[in-house]
This record gives C-alpha cells, structure tokens and sequence, in this order.
C-alpha cells in the first residue's frame, strides 16, 4: 500500500519522527521523502531559452524536423 502526504513544512520534523518511529516498530516497511519542485511558468521559458542554442546549431546541422511555420519577431 502506498501513501502520499502533503506535510507542512512548519511540522515536516515532527511527521518524520513519527515515521521513523513506525518503521524502527515495523509498523511501515520504508518511506521518502519527495521534494514538492513545481516548475513555473518562467523556469519553463528559462529552460527553453537555455536550449535554444543548442537548437539552432541542431538546426544548421539538418537535425530536426523542417515545417512551414514561420515566427516573426518584432520590437527587438
């Protein structure tokens, strides 16, 4: 059986005592401890703009796919 639980921070310590205690009296077999990372809207467009040189050197290559979608840019 699995469990998944959102812990306030606040009291993280105390949940993870509690825990330990269950698993040293057997209680549960294991636990971890999962980071809550979520990805925003501008670490999106970050790791986008990150890749974009790497994707026109891909591009001048010949790797990738050609469409016929073309972006213009204006106001730079």
């Amino acid at each position: 059986m699995q469990l998944q639980i959102d812990v306030n921070n606040v009291k993280s310590t105390i949940f993870l005592e509690l825990l330990n205690l269950f698993k040293k009296d057997n209680m549960i077999n294991d636990y971890k401890v999962i980071e809550d990372k979520k990805t925003t809207y501008d670490d999106e467009v970050l790791n986008d703009l990150s890749m974009l040189g790497q994707t026109l050197k891909d591009a001048k290559s010949g790797l990738g796919h050609k469409t016929s979608t073309v972006v213009t840019i204006q106001g730079v």
